[in-house]
């Protein structure tokens, strides 16, 4: 036995009543000592939420801070569209993945270190970069690594709608997720891709969504995502609020043989497509109107709530018994 699982078994009995989620926590401590990433066990807190109440801008006593990020990459125009669009609005911090982590869902990395860069932005501004994931980039901001907390996390403006079924693969909508989490107001915006978009009509819907946020505020585990159709700013046929609609998916197995004759895979296919229904995100972008949708984080499936209760709990005999 190490002198290090000594000592926690020694810890371990010399407090007999500890509770499974203080045990669950030493146990951490002891890992983090043997070179593996503390999960929960020490010390946290960082700054959060920086105010409890919205009202309107021109009562707040200083400038908002926002956290803009996304999951395209640092370098994407998208990102430096909405960074442009809300600094006239407060002060503006950027922190997103170094690399592309489109469709990596809520994905956090425990099991290695992360590295954050400055970078400079095209217009000559600062930014920082992660090597992780778009929920990384907003983890490392609300447990301290700036300094001071958020009003609001801006997410976006991504390469690609995220409808429906969407939400649950997207890095983007997952970083304001994150800051839901994190008792922080945020959204999430992206726009239909074609080959060479105008981010100026999806940088005046951002300023509009922040804004209404600030100043209105949302409940806890609420966030607003939303999608802009790939017209130009005469073209849309204005805001509509919406529901999450349904995605159908095209997705294919491709095959390939690398030069050594070893089988490797990607997933492709066509863009996924779907359902038209009235009242739903899908609908309103393909009618060329922008579709701002509430999400909560709370999953539970109220209809089936009630249904499981119905049901024989009973567990069967122990067949050792």
């Amino acid at each position: 036995m190490t002198d290090e699982d000594r000592a926690a078994r020694d810890l371990r009995e010399s407090t007999p009543d500890m509770t499974r989620e203080r045990a669950r926590t030493e146990r951490r401590d002891v890992d983090k000592e043997r070179g593996e990433p503390l999960a929960g066990g020490a010390e946290r807190g960082g700054p959060r939420a920086l105010r409890s109440s919205a009202r309107p801008l021109g009562e707040w006593s200083s400038r908002p801070r926002i956290l803009v990020t996304n999951d395209d990459g640092v370098e994407s125009r998208g990102l430096l569209a909405l960074k442009q669009a809300l600094e006239g609005m407060g002060e503006v911090t950027v922190v997103a993945p170094d690399t592309n982590q489109s469709a990596v869902g809520h994905q956090k990395t425990l099991m290695r270190p992360l590295r954050v860069r400055e970078r400079i932005l095209a217009d000559g501004s600062l930014a920082y970069s992660v090597d992780g994931s778009p929920t990384d980039a907003v983890s490392l901001a609300f447990l301290g690594h700036f300094g001071h907390g958020f009003d609001l996390v801006a997410a976006g403006i991504n390469y690609g709608a995220n409808l429906g079924d969407d939400i649950t693969y997207s890095g983007t909508v997952s970083a304001a997720m994150e800051a839901a989490i994190n008792s922080c107001p945020a959204f999430a915006i992206s726009q239909e891709y074609y080959a060479h978009p105008d981010f100026s009509l999806a940088g005046r819907v951002a300023t509009t969504v922040a804004r209404n946020i600030l100043e209105h505020g949302l409940s806890p585990g609420e966030l607003v995502n939303v999608n802009v159709p790939a017209v130009s700013p005469d073209e849309f046929d204005g805001v509509e609020v919406t529901r999450l609609g349904k995605r159908v998916y095209q997705d294919e197995l491709v095959e390939r043989q690398d030069p050594r004759g070893i089988p490797y895979f990607w997933i492709g296919g066509p863009p996924p497509s779907g359902l038209a229904v009235p009242g739903t995100d899908f609908h309103a972008v393909v009618n060329r109107r922008i579709a701002v949708t509430p999400i909560h984080l709370d999953l539970t499936g109220r209809r089936l709530l009630k249904r499981l209760k119905t049901w024989d709990w009973t567990l069967p005999d122990d067949p050792d018994g």
